[in-house]
């Protein structure tokens, strides 16, 4: 007796009628993987390099924890959706790479033809998708919400976590007055997202320690600093 097996992407799983066009391949997936060859710090010299999907997964990371904060403190916040924006808010880099944070802000007029660039990089990625997955990372996409408030946040955390690293390691010169600045900015947000300010009393004091320090050190602070 045959029997009849539901395989994922067919079309009754799908729920078309099959002639939708719903079969591969699709380029999103190898897309937004080539993040990997993407460098970012274009201008600098960095003794360790970083590409952009390293970037993502630290952004990624710090979402994680600075959520999981939020939601302990009751505040409505969607984790899920922060999470999915984080691992995608650098994706648009896989076709207009990677420019520098001083350059895209350099004034108003090229802050706004970068942010139209991104879009329209994000709306490509989109059609590389199969069209049924298609509304669902448009709304990922979004940037109107107090989730990629956030993720933005943990961007720039995670650039001043990156820029640390290479002052302690020896490389001031490329990354000191990085380092500043980004600091300034992430105290700036720690006003606004206490869930990051959480993240950073409990963790920044272990960035640039060694693996037996900080597998030696006790629990410094407790779950009622909440």
């Amino acid at each position: 007796m045959d029997t009849a097996i539901d395989m994922p992407g067919s079309a009754q799983h799908l729920g078309h009628s099959g002639d939708d066009n719903q079969n591969g391949p699709f380029g999103f997936l190898a897309l937004v993987l080539r993040q990997r060859h993407i460098d970012r710090w274009g201008l600098m010299r960095p003794l360790e390099p970083e590409s952009v999907l390293e970037h993502s997964a630290v952004v990624t990371l710090l979402t994680l924890l600075a959520g999981s904060v939020a939601q302990l403190r009751q505040k409505p916040i969607d984790l899920s959706k922060a999470l999915s924006y984080a691992i995608l808010h650098d994706t648009a880099e896989v076709l207009i790479s990677d420019v520098v944070a001083p350059i895209k802000n350099a004034n108003a007029a090229l802050r706004e033809a970068f942010a139209d660039l991104e879009q329209e990089a994000e709306r490509k990625l989109i059609e590389t998708l199969p069209p049924c997955l298609h509304p669902t990372f448009e709304n990922l996409f979004a940037t109107q919400c107090y989730e990629c408030d956030l993720v933005k946040a943990c961007d720039v955390y995670a650039a001043w976590l990156k820029a640390k690293n290479e002052v302690k390691a020896g490389n001031g010169v490329e990354f000191g007055q990085a380092c500043n600045r980004l600091r300034a900015n992430v105290d700036k947000s720690l006003d606004t997202f206490d869930e990051l300010a959480a993240i950073d009393h409990w963790f920044s004091g272990g960035i640039c320690r060694s693996v037996d320090e900080l597998l030696s050190s006790g629990p410094e602070f407790l779950l009622s600093d909440l």
